[in-house]
C-alpha cells in the first residue's frame, strides 16, 4: 500500500491531519460501529463531520455516506498499520489509558491517566519545556517499553517515535515534559541498558536553535 495518507471523501473529516486527528483506537472503534449497523448514530456522525464545512455536511447520513466513510476508515487503518514500525505492540496490547496515534512521520503517545510525582519544581535546573531523548539501533518496541514504563511513573505531556528511519539512523524516543526535574531519576533507571542510550533532556528552544543543553552533552560522554 502507498505510504500516502488517504484523502477523505466528501462530507467526512480528515482524521489524519489537524484539527481532526483521531487516535488509532478511536479510528478502529468508529470503523466497527459503521460495520455493525446501517443506522449511523448522531454521535458517530458528529465525530466524522466535526471539521467539515457546515455547507458540506449532510442533514442526515445517507447509505452512500456510510459506505464512503467506512471505506475511508478502513483505508486509514491500513495506512497507519503500514507506516507504523512492525515491532510495536498491536493496538489491543497497549494499556487502556495510553492513546497511540500514527500519522505522518511519527507515532504519538498520550496518557489519559494521572500519576503522583514527588520531585519538587526546585529540583529542575531549567523550567523550559523540552524532552528526554533515548536512542536504539535495535527495535522500536524497546523504546515503547520505556515510554510505557515512564507514563506510569512520571507525568509527561506526550511522547513520539518515528515511523521510519533515515539512512544510518537509530530509532529515537522523544518524551515531552515541562521541565527537567526528573533528569537524575530517568538517567538512573535507563542509563545504558542493552541497546538503548539515554541522551538527556533537550529544551524546545535549543531544538529550534539547533543547540544542545549542558546535560544533554554530558549524557553523550
Amino acid at each position: 500500500m502507498s505510504r500516502t495518507s488517504p484523502n477523505p471523501p466528501d462530507g467526512v473529516s480528515n482524521i489524519n491531519s489537524q484539527p481532526g486527528v483521531l487516535d488509532d483506537t478511536s479510528v478502529y472503534v468508529l470503523k466497527e460501529e459503521l460495520e455493525s449497523s446501517s443506522d449511523v448514530s448522531e454521535d458517530l456522525f458528529d465525530k466524522l463531520t466535526r471539521f467539515v464545512p457546515e455547507e458540506d455536511v449532510q442533514d442526515s447520513p445517507s447509505e452512500a455516506w456510510r459506505e464512503n466513510a467506512l471505506s475511508y476508515l478502513e483505508e486509514c487503518i491500513e495506512y497507519r498499520d503500514d507506516i507504523r514500525p512492525d515491532s510495536l505492540r498491536p493496538r489491543d496490547e497497549l494499556p487502556e489509558l495510553v492513546r497511540r496515534t500514527t500519522i505522518g512521520g511519527w507515532v504519538w503517545y498520550d496518557f489519559a491517566g494521572s500519576v503522583e510525582h514527588s520531585r519538587p519544581e526546585s529540583d529542575a535546573n531549567t523550567h523550559e519545556r523540552g524532552k528526554y531523548l533515548f536512542f536504539t539501533p535495535g527495535d522500536a518496541v524497546e523504546l515503547e517499553d520505556i515510554l510505557l514504563e515512564e507514563f506510569g511513573t512520571r507525568p509527561y505531556r506526550n511522547a513520539k517515535i518515528p515511523t521510519i528511519l533515515g539512512k544510518e539512523e537509530d530509532w529515537v524516543l522523544v518524551l515531552y515534559q515541562g521541565d527537567n526535574r526528573y533528569w537524575y531519576d530517568v538517567r538512573g533507571e535507563h542509563h545504558d541498558p542493552p541497546r538503548v542510550r539515554f541522551r538527556g533532556y533537550k529544551e524546545d528552544s535549543a531544538t529550534r536553535r539547533g543547540e544542545y543543553s549542558e546535560r544533554f552533552e554530558q549524557s553523550r560522554e
